[in-house]
């Protein structure tokens, strides 16, 4: 499985180099204006972003049918493509607490949003990635993109609930959020590996 990973960001490394620029850009820009709703939607769609590619470079050079070949295992080759996920992740949603500390942005509100889009991350992963598995990548962009879509009007609707609730109620609201994000990643790559299971390469 490791090597499986080291492939894919080698595949991607190009994409990777262009994504770290851009994610870059949204940093400064949160930093600068203090308004952390601009880094915390990049996340989102680079979490789920970077997977996508790898898994389409792997289906342009039929790389699956190799690895089954090879030996490695359906469940890893699912399994694989959650843990890229995450490793893109988790980094990018750490840094945003060095850039609320940095910042002196440490407030309960930009706390709730920090929970609530590293929930909103990690449950567009979790719907988009069984998808992708499923019916592929060109016929699943269309369900990719209509998520993203999906994803900024519920971030502009939880921006605006927490503006509205604000305090602890928005901060519990928003770690429940953060919960099932983490409760969904295993009940998703648990319904990928059954997908892989029956699929046909």
């Amino acid at each position: 499985m490791k090597g499986t990973i080291i492939k894919d960001f080698k595949n991607i490394f190009g994409q990777f180099v262009y994504y770290f620029v851009v994610v870059a850009v949204f940093l400064v820009i949160s930093a600068v204006s203090k308004n952390i709703y601009f880094y915390a939607g990049a996340i989102v769609f680079f979490s789920v972003a970077l997977p996508v590619s790898a898994i389409a470079y792997d289906e342009k050079d039929n790389w699956d049918k190799f690895a089954l070949a090879s030996g490695v295992s359906r469940n890893q080759l699912a399994v694989s493509r959650y843990i890229l996920g995450l490793i893109v992740f988790i980094p990018l949603w750490a840094i945003t607490f060095i850039v609320l500390a940095a910042g002196r942005m440490w407030t309960v509100e930009n706390l709730s949003v920090q929970l609530a889009y590293g929930g909103i991350a990690l449950l567009t992963m979790e719907a988009v990635l069984p998808v992708i598995f499923k019916i592929g990548v060109e016929k699943g962009r269309i369900v990719y993109m209509l998520m993203i879509v999906a994803v900024v009007a519920f971030g502009g609707l939880l921006a605006a609930l927490v503006e509205a609730v604000g305090g602890v109620s928005a901060l519990y609201s928003s770690a429940a959020l953060f919960a099932g994000g983490i409760i969904g990643f295993f009940i998703s790559m648990k319904v990928a590996c059954l997908i892989y299971k029956r699929k046909d390469f």
